[in-house]
């Protein structure tokens, strides 16, 4: 059975896929509606990354290596996505929504690798 967090992270995939369907005409809107939506997506996934985050923090990488060198992917994924959230929002204020959907839509690409990896080190360490 899945866990809560897994569930999200199926859930933020879904809608990702959906997404996908309504960006071709967000792109033919306008960059706008399209760099906020990646906002949005790209907040909510780090939030769940975080989650995952802590929650090996408090559990530690218990002497497994193939858990620390996932805990460690998951750090160095969430710092890529972190750097390109942080572009984006930059290119926001700037009304540069072409950017800002692109590096917006980075982020969140990063942030789901941070978690899986994330995900992978905590089932390696509980079995869940």
């Amino acid at each position: 059975m899945l866990g809560g967090l897994a569930m999200k992270i199926i859930t933020i995939f879904s809608i990702f896929v959906l997404f996908l369907t309504y960006s071709g005409l967000a792109f033919a809107e306008g960059y706008e509606d399209s760099a906020l939506s990646w906002q949005k997506q790209a907040n909510g996934t780090r939030g769940a990354v975080v989650s995952v985050y802590e929650e090996l923090q408090s559990i530690g990488d218990q002497g497994n290596s193939a858990a620390k060198d996932l805990i460690n992917d998951a750090v160095k994924w969430l710092g890529e996505g972190d750097k390109h959230l942080k572009q984006g929002d930059g290119d926001m204020a700037k009304s540069d929504f072409e950017k800002a959907s692109y590096n917006y839509n980075m982020a969140w690409q990063y942030y789901v690798k941070a978690a899986t990896a994330g995900l992978n080190a905590r089932r390696l360490l509980t079995g869940k």
